[in-house]
């Protein structure tokens, strides 16, 4: 390990010449928990010999949400809203004078060649699991990072060289705490079909199943879904969604986003018929679940129905209803993923855009330094499974479903 010398005059005052700075984790992945210790060595490279102010390393964990609305005395005049939490942030001094001390010449003389730093930090117990999220057309923006930088100033502080090194955070979530997740979900809801002059043309009822409302990434979730259309009017569209709903907010402001992991939609439902709907829904890898590690950003999931029945004179109705459920990360003890012999866990992210799940080794994890983006645990036996019953519901299909849109395959990278 390098070692900076004493003050010595005879070596340049201006940027160090460096071939390289670098931070090289012992998690070489850059994957950790809440909790975790994030150590390793920040290496220095100098082309010559060079007088510093001083060499440190700062720890930060940022959260950072906005979304743009409009005014409310100009609505044509959108407005950018933005919230911000700093989750943590430590220095650590590697060598030198810290930030808040004055510069003085000569500065430590640092020898030409190579040199190592040791560092270590211990991650806050409570944090929320790395994230990222942008919309479509830009509006919305949501954003929880963790990185470290190293920063290296010359002796007058006027220069300098940095570099960052992106880590992901990824906080735990065992489905086994909450044992009601393991119980079935019913909802129902009627609407009363009107024509103009408020007369009643009878009534629709929904009823939205779910086996149960906890799940991995990985796990298939069963839905079905029942209407009955006890009206004169005809149920034109049914939709079923899967949704990831975001709240975010700034200060006293808040707004909800969401964004689109699986739809179907449903036949016309034809005045005093029935319709049920069954799919097989294949949960990606995602975050998990999350409202109470970070004040400006929650994440929700749901899965939503809406169905549309017209009347008379154009007039039409609509019926909304929706089951929360949750994203964890260790099963239950008694799923199928527990008690698989081919289960085998990875890291994932999901392309929101093409719905695609791509796949990432630690191995090249490691030779990247790190994800580009966040990625989560996944278990891909559930995924084989789900493949196989989409198959056979291929060459058997069911009545009552004619549009869908479902996860992309699994790809590796």
């Amino acid at each position: 390990m390098g070692v900076p010398g004493t003050p010595v005059s005879g070596a340049t005052a201006a940027t160090a010449r460096l071939r390289r700075l670098d931070v090289a984790l012992d998690n070489a992945a850059g994957l950790f928990s809440p909790g975790d210790s994030v150590a390793g060595h920040v290496c220095c490279d100098f082309v010559e010999d060079a007088r510093v102010h001083g060499c440190r390393i700062v720890f930060t964990g940022q959260a950072e949400v906005s979304w743009v609305e409009a005014r409310q005395k100009d609505a044509s005049q959108p407005e950018t809203v933005v919230g911000r939490q700093t989750l943590f942030q430590c220095c650590s001094q590697l060598f030198g004078k810290g930030p808040d001390e004055k510069a003085s010449q000569p500065g430590h003389l640092i020898r030409a060649g190579f040199h190592q730093f040791r560092f270590h930090f211990q991650l806050p117990e409570r944090l929320p699991s790395s994230f990222e999220h942008f919309s479509d057309t830009g509006r919305v923006k949501a954003r929880v990072a963790y990185c470290l930088r190293v920063d290296l100033e010359n002796s007058w502080r006027t220069a300098g060289h940095s570099r960052e090194r992106r880590i992901l955070v990824l906080r735990s979530r065992d489905l086994n705490r909450c044992k009601s997740l393991t119980e079935g979900v019913s909802l129902k809801k009627d609407a009363i079909v009107t024509c103009c002059c408020c007369i009643s043309k009878g009534r629709i009822r929904c009823e939205l199943s779910l086996p149960r409302s906890g799940y991995v990434p990985g796990e298939t979730m069963d839905i079905g879904m029942q209407v009955v259309n006890g009206s004169s009017a005809c149920v034109d569209s049914t939709h079923i969604t899967f949704q990831q709903r975001l709240v975010l907010k700034a200060g006293q402001r808040s707004h909800t986003a969401s964004a689109l992991i699986f739809s179907i939609s449903g036949q016309r439902v034809r005045p005093g018929a029935s319709g049920f709907y069954h799919d097989v829904i294949h949960v990606p890898p995602l975050p998990p679940t999350g409202r109470h590690c970070c004040q400006v950003l929650s994440i929700e999931y749901v899965v939503q129905v809406k169905i549309e029945a017209s009347g008379v004179l154009g007039h039409s109705e609509s019926l909304q209803l929706s089951v929360p459920v949750v994203i964890g990360t260790v099963p239950f003890e008694n799923s199928a993923l527990s008690s698989a012999n081919l289960v085998a866990s990875c890291f994932a992210h999901f392309d929101f855009h093409t719905g695609d799940i791509i796949e990432h080794s630690l191995m090249e994890l490691e030779q990247a330094q790190g994800p580009m983006r966040p990625v989560y645990r996944y278990y891909k036996t559930e995924r084989r499974l789900s493949s196989q019953l989409l198959e056979k519901r291929r060459s058997h299909p069911q009545g009552g479903c004619d549009e869908r849109h479902h996860n992309g395959a699994v790809t590796s990278v």
